[in-house]
């Protein structure tokens, strides 16, 4: 069977007193053995990088102006997060059944807002870090339905808790000098949870033609948490076609649907969560029969970004728009 490329899926959540640092849903599904378009045994390997800059404040749907500086001693989300991430993905296929997944991301985030001072005015306060994210374990069985032409299966498996959760902002408060002013925690290389992960899908490849299509859907949940910060339940939805111009190259596009419930504990931000409607237009092209690269556009539809109720100007950075690139290769 023809091998076609799928980018990359991210989702980079950050959320702060008035605000949110930023809230970038990309995500995009790679699992292209799902979609009927890789079902070869042995060991792949994917080299991924993406890109999304949150610097648009969004309360619900509407876009919204910073609060003005008043000496609040709070921070004000009116510059912009930028989300990287470098992803390592080792998935062995055992047999037409069963295979597994080992997921290692590299976090790059660069964060900047304004902090509201009452004693020395505003001024700008900055994260700017490279480090190991959460890494996921995931399994995947697929049924026997009998055709050459389709094909359903789950996924399972668990993100686990080896992002680091301490990284801090520059300078430090002026009330309090000597003691680091922490990032919050949805902005941290990891969330601190242990969460389970459970999906499905279904595919079909149209006989004797050269397209196909797919739908899946994701669901990841924390079991276990610290420190007093839940992070929100996560659901995702994907519905992609794909369609071969040439033997080498193929045209992709997805329909990218992602909701995340508001962070819970005493060290989450209400401002957090939401949801939005992704379209997502990419190409792949294979440069051997083992190695191929691929790039996809992702373009906002719709967002929305849930509120603190009880604040005034609250809102979350969002992204209009992120792009994922890759390599990857069989052995």
């Amino acid at each position: 069977m023809k091998r076609y490329l799928f980018p990359l899926a991210i989702a980079t959540f950050a959320t702060t007193a008035h605000a949110s640092c930023g809230t970038a849903f990309c995500s995009i599904d790679t699992h292209w053995d799902t979609q009927g378009l890789a079902s070869d045994e042995g060991l792949r390997v994917n080299l991924r990088y993406s890109y999304a800059k949150a610097d648009i404040l969004r309360a619900g749907s509407s876009k919204i102006t910073p609060v003005a500086p008043s000496g609040s001693d709070a921070e004000i989300e009116n510059k912009r997060t930028i989300n990287q991430l470098l992803d390592i993905d080792a998935e062995y296929t055992i047999n037409s059944r069963w295979n597994i997944t080992l997921g290692v991301p590299v976090v790059v985030r660069d964060h900047t807002h304004t902090f509201d001072s009452s004693i020395d005015g505003p001024f700008t306060q900055q994260a700017k870090f490279s480090s190991l994210g959460d890494v996921r374990v995931v399994g995947k069985y697929k049924f026997d339905l009998g055709s050459m032409t389709s094909g359903g299966g789950i996924r399972f498996g668990l993100k686990l808790p080896t992002g680091a959760v301490n990284k801090t902002m520059m300078p430090p408060a002026p009330a309090d000098p000597t003691v680091p002013y922490p990032l919050e925690r949805s902005a941290q290389p990891g969330s601190g949870s242990t969460d389970a992960i459970l999906g499905a899908y279904y595919y079909r490849t149209l006989p004797e033609a050269d397209w196909g299509w797919f739908a899946s859907g994701q669901v990841q949940s924390p079991v276990a948490s610290r420190d007093n910060y839940r992070p929100g339940n996560q659901l995702g939805l994907d519905l992609g076609a794909h369609y071969a111009i040439s033997p080498s190259l193929s045209a992709l596009l997805q329909l990218n649907a992602q909701y995340r419930a508001r962070d819970t504990g005493t060290n989450a931000n209400v401002a957090s969560g939401g949801y939005s409607w992704n379209l997502s237009p990419g190409l792949s092209y294979a440069l051997t029969p083992q190695t191929q690269v691929y790039g996809f556009v992702q373009v906002a539809l719709k967002q929305y970004a849930n509120t603190a109720p009880a604040e005034a100007g609250s809102g979350q950075l969002t992204a209009p728009w992120s792009v994922a690139v890759g390599i990857t290769h069989y052995f």
